[in-house]
């Protein structure tokens, strides 16, 4: 496998790229649908995430997603490459390599990995001539040799040097250290000197299996901070790795499950208990690249952060992001006389107290509203509303129309207000407070650059053929598609149709498509989806045809033909 090939694979998200060409429904931990190879009634294409690759039962064909897109757009593997790099942002100009000049190191992300792959040894290697490191991991953390082996715990020694010369051995340049992270330059004297010094370090790797940093924790409890995480670099980006998921991965297929807990010590701790299952973050908040990550392997999560302030504040933070990725997390609850989920891997009877607490799992919202039923006063009704506010915010970034009103209710039994009146207060919210949240909500996004707004809506109608699943006859069909098609091409500005194609609006688009579920489901007859559909569509186009009767610069004769079209809807 050349090193594109599998930057590719390991960056881009088959179920992502097939998702724009067809619809595809959740079957299990897999996605299945209608294969675009061949004619077929009954859903015989399978997409599997976790392992990256397609396979149709009916016709046989299958593959990872370059061979997907090249079968589909009916293209040769070069091009397929291009169009999948562009996509996953890959720079496609440090793969084109003059053989003459061919260095094994030429590569930097490579190189970086082979950096943290020795350093990695290094590590190994001092825990192993520094007892009193062992004896710390041994008798206060209580780890034993095989859990110490099985993670790659390793020690980096009380000396700024001893690696760095480990290094220069091995024709290593002070640069390159540098640019793994593994050493800092000094501002006064010029000299490098290590990052990691007298801590216990714990390897991150990549889900290919690769080290590409560390997190150290320290042996002194004089030293600070606690955690030392190394700093981002070409293979080290935090916001996308999760520190125990190459274990991970395989225990998730047999358990459909995953656990999100604090750091290294609690998913160490897991493992301790029995469970494979546990993955954290290097030293940054959940973000949406982790949960994207995250529901490649399973929806269904678990969520295990710590019950103080801070902790609470990470859950509502981590549960808004959840919410966006139509994941509804649960939480585990540990007995309160234990800190953390290390503490309680440390008893005798720690396995049986954790499959209890795991039993009695609560839905995240529900152990929210607990939290703030402490924090403010229930007979107050200004505190009421607070809480309302704060949890109306979460289920607005809730796509699901069902869900929605699922918490709705919830929040109407343990309130005791009026369902009626709490359904009318949510609406009002969404128009007023709710609309500020969506709109800063998108600009903050990096990845959402088109704001939520009523010509995004229509578009999502047309997203992956929505319109031609709702509106089977052809007539209905072609009057929708005429006006808007003759209304962009005199506005160049307006193009729904290109828009909803347009690989930057997938996620926005894909909400609002959710929503558009239900005011069109299966459930009704034909002509009562299309005048649903026109009742969205109208109110827009005629706000084009306005625009377009006032343009001089458009004929007489374009008017009254988009006017006549417009009409025929």
């Amino acid at each position: 496998m050349s090193k594109l090939t599998e930057d590719i694979l390991s960056t881009v998200d088959i179920v992502d790229v097939i998702g724009r060409y067809m619809p595809l429904k959740r079957a299990g931990s897999n996605f299945s649908g209608n294969c675009p190879f061949h004619n077929e009634k009954t859903p015989s294409f399978m997409v599997s995430p976790s392992k990256q690759i397609f396979k149709c039962f009916g016709c046989g064909k299958g593959g990872n997603v370059i061979a997907f897109v090249q079968e589909i757009e009916r293209i040769d593997f070069r091009d397929a490459a291009k169009e999948l790099a562009k996509q996953g942002n890959i720079d496609l100009a440090k793969y084109q390599i003059d053989p003459k000049k061919h260095d094994d190191y030429q590569d930097e992300k490579e190189k970086i990995k082979r950096i943290h792959k020795i350093a990695q040894k290094f590590f190994v290697e001092q825990l192993a001539k520094h007892p009193e490191a062992k004896k710390y991991l041994i008798e206060q953390r209580k780890l034993n040799e095989k859990t110490i082996t099985d993670f790659g715990i390793g020690y980096a020694p009380d000396s700024h040097y001893t690696m760095i010369q480990e290094f220069k051995a091995k024709w290593f340049v002070d640069k390159d250290l540098v640019d793994a992270s593994l050493a800092k330059k000094s501002q006064t004297w010029g000299d490098i000197y290590t990052f990691f010094k007298h801590r216990i370090t714990f390897p991150v790797y990549d889900t290919m299996n690769n080290v590409v940093g560390f997190s150290a924790r320290i042996v002194d409890p004089n030293d600070k901070p606690k955690y030392l995480n190394s700093a981002e670099h070409k293979a080290f980006e935090k916001s996308k790795l999760l520190y125990g998921l190459n274990r991970a991965k395989n225990a998730i297929k047999e358990y459909d499950a995953l656990f999100i807990v604090e750091g290294q010590m609690d998913v160490i701790g897991l493992a301790r208990l029995g469970y494979q299952l546990g993955v954290a973050t290097c030293g940054t908040a959940l973000t949406q690249e982790h949960l994207k990550l995250i529901k490649r392997y399973t929806e269904h999560v678990f969520l295990m952060f710590d019950s103080d302030e801070a902790g609470q504040e990470a859950s509502l933070r981590a549960l808004t992001l959840a919410y966006q990725h139509n994941l509804f997390p649960k939480i585990i609850t540990l007995p309160e006389w234990f800190k953390d989920i290390d503490e309680l891997a440390n008893t005798a009877d720690g396995k049986e107290k954790f499959d209890e607490q795991r039993k009695n799992s609560q839905d995240w919202f529900s152990v929210i509203f607990q939290n703030l039923k402490k924090k403010f006063d229930l007979t107050s009704p200004v505190d009421k509303q607070k809480i309302l506010n704060i949890l109306f915010g979460l289920i607005l970034n809730i796509s699901n129309m069902s869900m929605q009103d699922h918490y709705i209710q919830v929040l109407w039994e343990k309130l005791g207000i009026g369902y009626e009146v709490m359904r009318a207060q949510y609406v009002q919210f969404a128009k007023n407070e709710g609309k500020f949240i969506l709109q800063q909500k998108t600009r903050k996004s990096e990845e959402k650059k088109y704001e939520i707004d009523r010509e995004l809506l229509v578009a999502a109608l047309f997203y992956q053929d929505f319109i031609q699943q709702f509106v089977e006859t052809q007539e209905k069909r072609t009057r929708l598609f005429e006006s808007i098609i003759q209304i962009t091409s005199v506005l160049p500005d307006i193009n729904i149709v290109q828009a909803a194609k347009d690989p930057n609006m997938h996620e926005a688009l894909l909400e609002l498509q959710l929503r558009r579920d239900k005011e069109l489901n299966d459930g009704k007859e034909e002509d009562k989806k299309y005048q649903a559909i026109r009742q969205i569509l109208l109110p827009i186009l005629q706000g084009y045809v306005q625009r377009i009767t006032k343009d001089t610069s458009i004929s007489s004769e374009t008017k009254q033909e988009i006017l006549n079209l417009t009409k025929k809807i």
